[in-house]
């Protein structure tokens, strides 16, 4: 168990934690870009301004993140978020193999791999008002960032569904 009485018991925490950061801040880079794809490949309106949404929210975890991270006394690593964009672009090319047009398989795979991403990060921000009164100069509000990433995921969710009956129901 970490302790906060021992400086280099702070340093292996401030280690660990700031990789732990860094990745969740990776995986909203690769996020980022296939949230994007699905905004230019939605046939309605309202389906590519929820995407756009969707991505302002993530940019503004994204702040958030880098903002706990700089309380930490360091900076994001630009080569974790530089691996989290190239596996973002990754991906996007398999799920355009798949197609990202309504209907197809990878519009599908892009919602669930969207969803499960939200997913992960209202772990990340559970995780993070647990250890967060060890930390004073965090003041972010965990529970309501944990809200906003139930109510993201909930509507990722409804278009994965759907999306799932478009591109795997027999013809």
């Amino acid at each position: 168990m970490i302790t906060t009485s021992h400086p280099s018991n702070i340093a292996a925490m401030n280690k660990e934690l700031y990789r732990y950061l860094n990745d969740h801040l990776a995986g909203s880079a690769g996020a980022i870009g296939i949230i994007e794809k699905l905004a230019d490949t939605a046939d309605d309106p309202e389906e590519a301004a929820f995407f756009r949404e969707l991505g302002e929210k993530v940019e503004t975890d994204r702040t958030i993140l880098k903002d706990l991270i700089g309380k930490l006394g360091e900076s994001s690593s630009s080569l974790l978020e530089a691996a989290g964009v190239a596996t973002g672009a990754a991906s996007r090319i398999k799920l355009a193999w798949e197609g990202l047009e309504p209907g197809h398989l990878g519009r599908f795979e892009a919602l669930e791999l969207l969803a499960l991403g939200i997913q992960g990060k209202r772990l990340l921000w559970l995780a993070l008002a647990e250890i967060a009164p060890l930390i004073p100069a965090w003041t972010a509000n965990f529970a309501e960032l944990e809200l906003d990433a139930i109510a993201q995921r909930d509507s990722v969710e409804e278009r994965r569904v759907e999306a799932a009956r478009d591109a795997l129901s027999p013809s």
